[in-house]
């Protein structure tokens, strides 16, 4: 708890904490030991425990691709900070309102047959160990805003 105050009080002096900007492999993905992240994924694509199950999309990856810039560089405090060369897996930085802390959301469009796609997301916090569902939250809110149909899990 003491080191958790000190990393705030030292964010909050050098005017903002760095964010994670790693790409992730979504087949290999080994998620957070600590109860601060949120994993959509369409089925068998993710190897690990997904909150959200996508459904196929209806669109070709590339048009995909843009549809998630768009909407997604719309949301409040968020900026797309990586992007790979064949331009279908990306890097979002969404800062919390109050203390700017960042959280790293991968997005992953995952070609299928005939202009179809599947979307995987991964949320998670940078800094500390919960994020009182901040992050499941921002997921279900991000697929719901993309028009992207999920089965929830348990």
């Amino acid at each position: 708890e003491r080191l958790g105050r000190l990393l705030c009080c030292f964010c909050l002096l050098t005017a903002g904490c760095a964010a994670e900007t790693d790409m992730v492999d979504f087949a290999d993905l080994k998620r957070s030991d600590s109860p601060n992240d949120a994993l959509a994924c369409p089925p068998n694509a993710c190897t690990t425990h997904s909150d959200f199950v996508t459904d196929p999309i209806e669109i070709a990856p590339e048009a995909l691709a843009r549809h998630v810039i768009a909407v997604l560089s719309r949301e409040p405090r968020t900026e797309l900070v990586t992007r790979d060369a064949t331009g279908l897996r990306l890097v979002f930085v969404q800062r919390s309102r109050l203390f700017g802390f960042p959280d790293t959301i991968n997005v992953a469009i995952l070609p299928e047959a005939e202009a179809r796609s599947g979307l995987a997301l991964y949320s998670r916090s940078t800094y500390g160990h919960g994020d009182l569902g901040v992050n499941r939250a921002r997921t279900q809110d991000w697929l719901n805003k993309l028009g992207i149909g999920y089965t929830a899990l348990e």
